[in-house]
């Protein structure tokens, strides 16, 4: 018997919890914006949120495995009520891939990944990757938001139609970021406020000087130097601020109803 009947139809504008993927340069507020959030649960793999009043499971350390990660998000699947979790923050991303990366090397007998032929072992990493995405993913059907930190690399872009160019992109290996990207509901870029303005002429071409505001902002569009997203209609770029962003959110959903 099909499970697709006439009571599977939806319609209308759907509330579902987001994945909001948060990039950015260090030490622009990514962990602080995650830790706004309510009811957090951390996966604290770098011991970068000591400052902030959230919950935190501890996943760093030599000895941590991605065994580990798997079994804390299998704590809060099961228990998620009575820890009052409504947010899971992964603290960040490209730290998971390193315990990815060791449990690889582990199972190939190997000290880097690089060393197995054929690039084959980053097929394994990134089956990995998408075992710990589908992790998160159950969470969401509990209601929960999930917030993925990343860092960021400079990576090169050869499209058919344009000449090669860089952006800022997760610094992930390409098929784990992929992944990540196509899931996420939001990716937000953070950087300072950075303006320009001319300080005059040298060989009869102006020249310009950037100046920081100091205000943190969120971009979730697309530009030329750095990747970013939204599946919900938002003003970009925006304060980086928890609730500024759920506010916007909300209205482009009551928009949409």
């Amino acid at each position: 018997m099909s499970k697709i009947t006439l009571d599977s139809i939806i319609k209308g504008v759907e509330s579902v919890p987001k994945v909001t993927v948060v990039t950015g340069k260090e030490a622009v507020g990514k962990t602080y914006f995650a830790c706004q959030s309510d009811g957090v649960m951390m996966l604290d793999l770098e011991h970068g949120a000591e400052m902030y009043d959230v919950t935190k499971i501890p996943l760093y350390g030599q000895d941590i495995e991605f065994t580990d990660c798997m079994d804390s998000l299998r704590l809060i699947y099961a228990n998620h009520k009575k820890l009052g979790v409504k947010t899971v923050v992964v603290d960040s991303m490209d730290w998971v891939q390193k315990i990815i990366h060791k449990e690889v090397c582990k199972r190939k007998n190997v000290d880097s990944i690089d060393e197995v032929k054929f690039g084959a072992a980053y097929s394994v990493a990134a089956s990995l990757a998408q075992d710990f995405i589908n992790a998160l993913d159950s969470l969401r059907h509990f209601g929960i938001e999930i917030i993925i930190i990343c860092h960021t690399a400079i990576v090169k872009i050869d499209e058919p139609i344009l000449d090669m160019y860089e952006v800022y992109d997760l610094k992930l290996d390409r098929l784990i970021r992929n992944s990540i990207k196509e899931w996420a509901s939001v990716i937000a870029f953070c950087e300072f406020e950075t303006r320009t303005h001319a300080k005059g002429e040298r060989w009869g071409q102006k020249m310009y000087k950037a100046v920081s505001s100091g205000d943190r902002i969120m971009h979730t569009i697309p530009k030329a130097g750095f990747v970013a997203k939204s599946r919900i209609p938002i003003p970009s770029p925006l304060p980086l601020d928890w609730k500024v962003f759920t506010d916007e959110i909300n209205k482009a959903r009551k928009k949409g109803e």
